[in-house]
């Protein structure tokens, strides 16, 4: 079967501390697919446990477990993604329960218990007005990216890292995503409202 196109490439980041991103190599309609994969680990997002250092110790054993089965290729395309240095081990050296969390998305139907990391999803950069929705499919156990709008060729391509709401403030945002995230957004919606100093 031969392949379409991609409609994206993988490239070094415009944004400040951004890493790698993706950026649409073509002109995207509005409500095109331009990806779906499965998961590289898929973990319950919670465990059974009589304390929080009790769970957190589960999940991580279960995290390291389901790396464990992956392929060698797997693993390597979970480990080039990025990792926040919060969970790093004592010696300060990035460990595999960081990748994940640093990285898994909540699923959401039957799996809505369970968070998946998805190597070309986790790609993205945030922004507060994205123009890519990731969805779910429980059916074929594959996310699916989608244009939320008309995108040009050279953009980049935008998720976002949790659930906004349009009342939430810019600084409500930010402190989302500094405490959750680790990072102070300069997306263009949180910069629009530093330089007119109104809040969206």
């Amino acid at each position: 079967k031969e392949q379409k196109p991609k409609k994206w490439k993988l490239i070094d980041s415009k944004e400040v501390d951004g890493g790698k991103g993706l950026e649409a190599t073509v002109d995207i309609a509005q409500g095109t697919e331009i990806h779906h994969e499965p998961p590289l680990l898929k973990c319950p997002n919670g465990h059974l446990a009589s304390s929080k250092t009790e769970a957190i110790e589960k999940h991580k054993a279960y995290v390291k477990k389901k790396f464990d089965q992956c392929t060698p290729a797997q693993q390597q395309s979970f480990l080039d993604l990025y990792t926040w240095d919060k969970y790093n081990d004592s010696e300060g050296s990035p460990t595999v329960y960081g990748y994940y969390q640093t990285n898994s998305v909540k699923l959401t139907g039957k799996d809505s218990s369970e968070g998946g990391v998805f190597p070309i999803m986790c790609r993205m950069n945030h922004s507060c007005y994205p123009n890519i929705q990731h969805l779910w499919h429980e059916d074929c156990g594959e996310l699916s990216l989608y244009a939320l709008r008309d995108i040009q060729q050279g953009e980049e391509l935008y998720v976002t890292y949790g659930q906004f709401h349009n009342f939430e403030t810019t600084e409500q945002r930010r402190d989302h995503l500094q405490t959750n995230f680790g990072f102070h957004c300069l997306c263009d919606k949180c910069k629009a409202s530093d330089d007119s100093h109104i809040i969206p």
